[in-house]
Formats: C-alpha cells, structure tokens, sequence
C-alpha cells in the first residue's frame, strides 16, 4: 500500500521541494499551506504521516501539532528553522515523534520519512496479526474470524477487514477514502457508498451482539471507540 505523506509548510518553494523527493521515493504526497488547512486535510486524508512547520498562518505547528493528537495515531516530523531546545522540548511534548532544523537535507528528510514509516507500521506487523481481545469481542485476523462472548460474527471479508483496521487503530477517524485505501487497495476504484453500505451492514451485526463502538464521525469518517 502507498503511503500518503501530508506537508504542512508555507513556504510553497520549500514544500515542493519536499514533495518532489518524497514522491520519488514512492509516496502519495498532500500539501497544506497554513495551519487551517493542515487541520482540515488532516483529519479529512487521515494520512500515513505529517510533515509539520511551526510558522505558519491561520494556526501554528504547536496548535496543529497537538490537536492532531488529541484525535489521531499517526507519526508527526516537525522541520523547522527553530533551534532552540525549549522549541523541541515543547513540540515532542506536544506529540511530535521528530524534528528536523531548517535548512536541511532532502535526501536526510526522506530516511526520516522511511524510518518513521517502519517504526509506526511494518515493525507493528507481528502486533497486527496476534489475537485482539476488546472487551466481549475477539479478533483473529491469522484466523480471519471474530467473535463476542464466544460466538462469531459471521462477517463478510471486506466487513472483517473494517472491523480489523479501525479496532487496531483505536480512536483514531479514517475517511472513507482512507478506509477504501486501507481494505480495497488504491489500485480498485470503489464507490464512497460502498463504504457507508459495507459499514451499515458490519455496524448491525456488532450492535445485535451488544457492540456499539463503530462511530460515524459527521464530515471526517469513521473510528472506533473505547
């Protein structure tokens, strides 16, 4: 699956840059260019990974940085011309995963990007595959099977692969786009209203079973919730 970087920089020649190198290197690559915005994508893309300025329009970096947080699991790079330790120290505070100083090397900011991506996802693969266990529901995905209190679900594929990728990402929203990413592939073109069908149908047969945590977030998408 092709990871979708978001740059949050206000600096159109900088973030272009940016962009030009990260789509060499493989990846999807959305631009924001104040603070508003990078809010707005954000929560509307649910990308794979952020790259955050601090000075920018609308809202800064602090302010983006830690309401992403608040409502998403997704790893955060701040590049920034600050040096200060007290600037670094408030940002990893805040959320932020790492940090790189203006100027810097294009070349540096993708093997940032890379190792990022290994440590939030492919190093999380043995993690995503073991049993999971959320209150009375269990699932296996090596054994593509769910169940409450001990009797299954009865899911469909594309239903159980919902069900898996929101309840490994718990409490984080993912837009239908994201979800037909994460459960058909970016190579299949899938209608938005498959999604709100293929989640209607799981969400009535976790609700007959007493489970209520699939939650329609009005405008952003869907999550589960604890």
């Amino acid at each position: 699956m092709q990871r979708r970087i978001l740059i949050a920089e206000d600096n159109i020649e900088i973030s272009d840059t940016m962009r030009n190198y990260l789509i060499r290197a493989g990846y999807t690559v959305y631009q924001a260019f104040d603070g508003g915005d990078a809010l707005e994508q954000a929560r509307k893309l649910s990308p794979d990974l952020i790259l955050l300025d601090i000075m920018m329009p609308v809202a800064d970096g602090y302010e983006v940085c830690e309401s992403i947080r608040r409502d998403m699991n997704v790893p955060i790079i701040v590049v920034s011309a600050k040096v200060a330790e007290e600037d670094k120290v408030r940002l990893f505070e805040l959320g932020a995963d790492d940090y790189i100083t203006k100027p810097f090397s294009f070349k540096e900011m993708v093997c940032r990007v890379n190792a990022q991506i290994r440590r939030y996802y492919d190093l999380n693969r043995t993690a995503a595959n073991a049993d999971r266990y959320l209150g009375d529901l269990m699932i296996s995905p090596d054994r593509f099977e769910a169940k409450v209190k001990g009797e299954p679900l009865n899911l469909t594929a594309k239903e159980f692969k919902i069900l898996d990728y929101l309840t490994l990402n718990r409490n984080q929203i993912f837009s239908k786009q994201k979800l037909i990413d994460a459960v058909w592939g970016i190579d299949e073109y899938i209608d938005e209203n498959t999604v709100v069908v293929t989640i209607a149908r799981l969400r009535e047969k976790l609700e007959k079973a007493g489970v209520q945590n699939v939650v329609t977030i009005w405008g952003l998408g869907y999550k589960w919730q604890d």
